[in-house]
């Protein structure tokens, strides 16, 4: 049941396909429970030219997870605040901006979506990630999206007002959540498992231009949230990783199988920090 949008995988130029709406454009992928919308690529867990790399096989025999960045990803613009110029580009995609002064903009509907192989790197540091948020306002509705297999990050927000509910974040090849810009949204409800290869379970900045005092200051309100890392053999540098600037506030989470921090928080502004 439901629908299955699929994606050619990216050629041999690095050149891949993505879903991109637009600042004043709008998305309604509005799936349920039983019939979920999912975005995913052509073959996806076959071994092709185009694969980045995959979750291999454990030592206990486990069968490989899947392949990611067979594809690019799900990129929504719109006209939410920033703590950037408002034409700046959005990472990993030419000639599309975002950013505004309308902290209640819509770019329309995401519930029950799941983003899955995607995050096609298509140059030196330019990854795709799972779903970008590139200052999305907060009359966006966003429920119940999984973003699994990715090769970047799962879900990216770069400024913008939008909050979210009941999002996964599965086995991706960076963190699983990114704020950045100024980004004060809410989310409750998330849930992430970074496997041995994914990195940090979140990791928050703030600054513009080396500042880590940009205004207005990434300040999300993360709640019910749990994070499971890749226990000896994960990456390192903490399951949150709070930096640059970052404010935030956050209550009933859990964090297990760290390979070395829970949470490490460095490179701070001027914000006061409190427990």
């Amino acid at each position: 049941k439901g629908t299955t949008i699929y994606a050619t995988m990216k050629d041999a130029a690095g050149k891949a396909p993505a879903v991109i709406v637009e600042k004043g454009g709008f998305i309604f992928a509005d799936g349920t429970a039983d019939a979920p919308i999912t975005f995913t690529a052509l073959d996806a867990d076959k071994d092709s030219t185009a694969t980045v790399d995959s979750d291999t096989a454990s030592a206990g025999g486990n069968a490989a997870l899947g392949s990611r960045g067979q594809w690019g990803g799900l990129v929504l613009l719109g006209k939410a605040p920033t703590n950037t110029p408002t034409a700046k580009e959005v990472e990993g995609i030419t000639g599309k901006t975002y950013g505004g002064t309308d902290p209640n903009d819509s770019s329309g509907v995401l519930r029950y979506v799941r983003v899955w192989h995607g995050g096609a790197v298509i140059g030196a540091d330019n990854e795709i990630n799972g779903i970008t948020f590139g200052g999305v306002g907060s009359g966006t509705t966003v429920d119940h999206c999984e973003v699994a297999y990715n090769a970047d990050d799962g879900f990216e927000f770069f400024g913008g007002t939008v909050n979210v509910k009941y999002l996964s974040v599965l086995f991706v090849g960076d963190d699983a959540f990114d704020s950045d810009e100024g980004y004060q949204g809410k989310g409750q409800f998330l849930f992430a498992m970074t496997g041995v290869q994914g990195n940090h379970g979140t990791e928050m900045d703030s600054k513009t231009n080396s500042n880590f005092d940009s205004m207005p200051r990434s300040h999300p309100a993360f709640y019910s949230m749990t994070i499971i890392g890749g226990g000896s053999s994960g990456r390192g540098g903490g399951l949150m990783r709070l930096r640059e600037g970052t404010g935030g506030k956050f209550g009933n989470v859990v964090l297990a199988h760290a390979t070395d921090y829970g949470v490490k928080n460095d490179n701070c502004g001027a914000e006061l920090r409190t427990s």
